[in-house]
């Protein structure tokens, strides 16, 4: 081979890799999107069962074709406190099994099945699902990307085998590659390349090509893929910077699930000799590759299963619980980590459930602020402060969180959702001001004396129970998308807009009377005025949630029923 021959081939090599990992991104972004309603649903099941993490861990690891972005998701749910350290163990373990399947998938491609070449029959599929991605119907343009990724994927793969047989042809190459031997220095580069790309799946398809075309041995493949399952730990402990403890621990117990099983798996070699004994079973090196890649995986579960909770133990051990800053009035999301726009789908669930926290918040003050009023005891204005500081750090923070997260692919409907949380996030913040109003009007009537009558009092409590019950309807259609119940809501609003009204007559009917001041009037309009405003915005947010969860005809209906 002349050295214009080796430029050549070392470019057909790099475009290869180029094409493949573009291919898994796309089958893995693709699947994605199209199981994301069954992802939420798979993953709203979780309990603290470690079997059930396992499980999602494999499904879900297989659909999206990351180990990585799954450990990071997971990362992102235990900081979010979704999920407990243990539930998250389930799932690291179940990832690391489910990410051997696009190794045996591709070790089938390229090995092929008899005298049938599967890569070429794998990469037509791209032309197959390109004709689907002019289809009207959404499904089968979702289908039709997972097909292209898949066929892209192959495409990648037989370029990068052509490439790698004429390397395999070059004595030069041949000796030097007959050189790297150690099993260290092995399993060091196998870390290294993946710290890099950032996904072992994809160096193992690197490495099956490699091995399919003779130019590396099946030994020299074994530790570099090995390896890569070290390296794949790396994005898992970047993603745990600035997160939680435990989310510092589930990167932790990443590290020492793969190192520990790295280390079983290379003693065990010494004396069972994978390579002689999957030979006589499988005759193709990459099978053997994928094969061994599998056995490392779920040998490791199987041996670290049982310690589970031990591992959870030394991971509380090796990183211990910080004292919270006394200052640190929760201004953070409760269920929402950047880690988690790694899978769109689901972060648009988590998005949810925090607009859902933030509605609760500001209901919770606007509690505080009318029972301040009505007894006169203002001593809660510190917890009622802090709560109002965390409303307009959520309001913002999920609103930049949301606008990020719009740039990702994900469903029309998702899209729906955002466009319309950006109105509930606005309505709710609206409601935590008019809490704001109406403790301010407590702390005035403290502070000039003034005392509200016992009818007063009783129209104060009868507008807090009718908001209360608005505000437990909407939680409940909000967070099931379950509209049956706006019906309700419009008619408990009409009825706050009655008391409203009520109040103004009854405040007017006790000044002539002599039992009201016109100090006291003053607030109690004021009152009543923002009471109403809080259970229109209430009504607001249900109109807003038939936007994504009715058809554009019923959602319609809708607004027009609550105007």
């Amino acid at each position: 081979m002349s050295a214009l021959d080796y430029v050549y081939t070392v470019f057909l090599f790099l475009a290869g890799v180029g094409v493949f990992l573009y291919g898994m991104n796309l089958m893995g972004d693709s699947l994605e999107l199209l199981a994301g309603k069954n992802l939420k649903k798979m993953f709203s099941k979780t309990d603290n069962n470690i079997f059930a993490g396992l499980g999602i861990g494999i499904a879900t690891t297989t659909v999206i074709q990351s180990s990585s972005a799954v450990t990071v998701m997971a990362v992102g749910f235990v900081n979010a406190g979704f999920m407990s350290l243990l539930q998250a163990t389930g799932i690291i373990f179940g990832a690391n099994i489910g990410t051997t399947v696009t190794a045996q998938l591709m070790a089938l491609g390229l090995g092929g099945v008899s005298s049938v070449n599967l890569s070429i029959v794998f990469a037509s599929l791209a032309g197959i699902g390109a004709f689907m991605l002019f289809s009207k119907k959404d499904m089968v343009q979702k289908v039709g990307k997972v097909l292209v990724g898949f066929g892209i994927l192959f495409v990648g793969l037989i370029v990068m085998g052509d490439s790698t047989k004429t390397f395999a042809k070059s004595e030069a190459i041949i000796k030097f590659m007959a050189i790297v031997k150690n099993p260290i220095l092995l399993l060091l580069v196998g870390v290294g390349v993946t710290a890099i790309i950032q996904s072992s799946s994809a160096f193992s398809g690197i490495i099956l090509a490699m091995t399919a075309s003779g130019m590396i041995t099946f030994d020299q493949g074994l530790y570099m893929i090995i390896g890569s399952n070290i390296g794949t730990c790396v994005t898992a402990l970047i993603a745990s910077i600035g997160t939680c403890t435990n989310a510092k621990r589930v990167a932790l117990i990443h590290v020492m699930f793969n190192v520990l099983g790295s280390v079983v798996f290379m003693l065990t070699d010494l004396f069972a000799h994978y390579g002689d004994l999957l030979s006589k079973v499988f005759p193709s090196p990459q099978t053997r590759i994928a094969m061994a890649h599998t056995l490392f995986n779920v040998g490791t579960v199987i041996i670290l299963l049982p310690f589970a909770k031990l591992l959870v133990k030394l991971s509380q051990k090796i990183i211990r619980d910080k004292d919270v800053a006394f200052d640190d009035f929760g201004k953070r999301f409760y269920f929402l980590d950047y880690n988690l726009l790694k899978t769109p789908s689901l972060a648009v669930s988590q998005a949810s459930r925090e607009v859902s926290h933030m509605l609760r918040l500001s209901i919770q003050n606007y509690r505080l602020a009318m029972e301040a009023l009505i007894s006169g005891d203002t001593s809660v204005k510190e917890a009622f402060y802090r709560t109002e500081d965390i409303i307009n750090y959520l309001n913002i923070e999920i609103t930049k969180f949301l606008s990020k997260l719009s740039s990702f692919e994900i469903t029309e409907n998702d899209h729906t959702f955002i466009s319309a949380s950006y109105h509930i996030l606005s309505d709710i913040e609206r409601i935590g001001d008019h809490a704001v109003n109406i403790l301010e009007f407590a702390l005035e009537a403290e502070k000039a004396e003034i005392a509200f009558s016992d009818e007063g009092k009783e129209e104060m409590e009868e507008m807090l129970k009718e908001i209360t019950i608005m505000y437990e309807l909407c939680s409940q259609i909000y967070d099931s998308r379950n509209l049956s119940s706006a019906n309700l809501v419009f008619e408990h609003e009409e009825i706050v807009d009655a008391l409203k009204d009520t109040m103004g007559a009854n405040h007017i009917k006790r000044l002539s009377e002599g039992s009201c001041t016109p100090e006291a009037g003053a607030i109690y309009l004021n009152l009543a005025s923002n009471c109403e405003r809080v259970g229109d915005h209430l009504k607001n947010i249900v109109v807003l949630v038939g936007q994504y969860s009715l058809s554009k005809a019923k959602a319609k209906a809708l607004r027009q029923k609550a105007s």
